[in-house]
């Protein structure tokens, strides 16, 4: 029995140095970045991914002796060189794990981690400004409007506009601006999941005992000991009533409280308390300003059944960028990398985006990755092509489904030609545009059946691209998603070889 066990001992230490073993990303294994079963992980690409040929090989741990002998692995048989290597992540992570040093990243070679992270932090499609230095550009008007309802007029502030728009990076701006002149500021994103008693718990958590009202003008406050203003409110739910009675009790300073995302709450009991709190928080002199951002068209949407606290509100939309803004996005942004993009090419990232800065801001990101792979700090019109590439494989499903669905069917050439036109069409701040402005490709007016073709457009069985306005007299349009526009654009271009 004791041979049987040393047998099945000395097999499985040769099973680990075999390419059938764990090292080899076999069953159990993972060294290889393979999970168990041999299946390699999904990740993305610039190309359809190649098949892997050939039998699996030893592997070995970069930076180890046998690693420095054995030198680079030779590529499988069958494969072509870097487009069988397996795409790995190559950011550096403090106190992770991370690959040798210039590694090549997942989607491009030739870009060391170091350089990735500062086109990262020039260019956040992703993520909003988080400070206000050179790379945040434009959006002053917005800021002043905010600043004087806040200090000048003791108002609340909603602001909405629809999404990509750089809602949230206006709000951390304000925030900033606010604690720098002295006000309590604490931001809150929303979420479905928060309870109108959770999210003002959460407030209240962070602001500290030593700003409640002091013994001179309550001699009973001297005598209670607390740690922040969350503990003075009741145990379980309490009322509106109970949450501004705290509030008053705030002194020496002005809060500011960011409620971001409020679109995503569809509860309408926490919408019925946060209307009566605005409400009662206007009537009396509670040192407390609510800032209110969000995703709508207008304010009904964002306010739904509670138009009639509108009159306790500052309504601030958000408007697209200006071109000459566009512009100084790119340009800041790349100035901070250390690259430059060709004049041209900002210019026609311009074209694309229309004034909105989440597409600025991912199209400028790719096209300097494009640029510095290829060993290159001027970005040109080949990254600008691999760019809008990138954008159309990262565009959201439902916009995607809703162009292929409206082109699904006959007179696909002229919805195209109708739907290119209106994308290139002027329109004003909301996104609304006027058919009568509607020219063809080469500048020629109108298009025959123009009301039938925008008819199918609108059609919830072909996409319902477009949404119609209807005024007096006439209807306009305005494409139902606004990152739409940005997608037929960048689409029709990389279809015609026009970009």
């Amino acid at each position: 029995m004791r041979n049987f066990f040393r047998k099945r001992r000395a097999a499985g230490a040769d099973e680990d140095f075999t390419s059938s073993g764990p090292m080899a990303g076999g069953p159990g294994g993972g060294i290889t970045g393979q999970p168990a079963g041999g299946q390699p992980f999904a990740g993305p690409a610039d190309r359809p991914p190649v098949a892997m040929g050939g039998p699996p090989r030893l592997r070995t741990v970069p930076g180890t002796a046998d690693a420095l002998r054995a030198g680079p692995a030779p590529a499988p048989r069958g494969s072509a060189g870097d487009d069988a290597e397996l795409p790995r992540f190559t950011m550096p992570v403090n106190a992770g794990l991370r690959g040798p040093r210039g590694t090549a990243p997942a989607l491009l070679t030739g870009m060391t981690p170091e350089m990735n992270g500062r086109l990262r932090e020039a260019f956040t499609p992703t993520r909003p400004k988080q400070a206000l230095n050179g790379l945040f550009i434009g959006r002053t008007a917005a800021l002043k409007r905010i600043i004087s309802a806040v200090e000048e007029e003791r108002a609340h502030v909603i602001l909405f506009g629809d999404r990509g728009r750089g809602k949230t990076s206006v709000a951390n701006a304000i925030e900033q601006i606010a604690t720098q002149a002295g006000y309590l500021s604490l931001k809150l994103t929303c979420s479905a999941e928060l309870s109108f008693e959770d999210s003002f718990r959460h407030l209240l958590r962070r602001i500290p005992s030593t700003y409640y009202r002091s013994g001179m003008d309550n001699p009973f406050a001297a005598r209670r000991t607390f740690t922040s203003f969350n503990e003075l409110l009741p145990e379980g739910n309490f009322s509106v009533t109970e949450l501004n009675e705290v509030l008053a009790g705030i002194y020496g300073t002005h809060a500011l409280l960011i409620l971001d995302e409020y679109d995503r709450i569809t509860d309408e009991d926490f919408r019925n308390k946060l209307a009566e709190m605005l409400k009662n928080l206007t009537d009396s002199s509670i040192a407390v300003t609510l800032l209110i951002v969000g995703v709508a068209e207008n304010l009904d949407q964002l306010l739904g059944k509670h138009p009639s606290i509108q009159r306790s509100l500052v309504p601030v939309h958000l408007p697209l960028m200006t071109d000459k803004e566009i512009e100084r996005l790119i340009n800041a942004g790349a100035e901070n990398a250390g690259i430059a993009f060709a004049p041209d090419v900002v210019r026609r990232i311009g074209d694309f985006v229309r004034g909105l800065p989440y597409y600025a801001q991912l199209l400028g990101l790719h096209a300097a990755r494009s640029a510095v792979s290829r060993g290159s700090t001027v970005v040109e019109r080949s990254d600008l092509a691999y760019a809008v590439s990138r954008c159309l494989q990262e565009a959201e499903r439902g916009i995607v489904d809703s162009y292929n669905r409206m082109l699904a069917g006959a007179r696909r050439g002229e919805l195209e030609d109708v739907l290119h036109a209106a994308a290139l069409c002027p329109a004003d701040e909301y996104g609304v545009f006027d058919p009568s402005e509607l020219t063809a490709a080469d500048g020629q007016p109108a298009f025959s059946d123009l009301d039938d073709l925008l008819t199918r457009l609108t059609a919830v069985d072909h996409g319902a691209v477009l949404a119609p306005v209807p005024e007096p007299g006439r209807f306009r349009y305005r494409f139902r998603n606004q990152m739409m526009r940005q997608y037929v654009l960048m689409r029709l271009a990389h279809e015609r070889g026009t970009i």
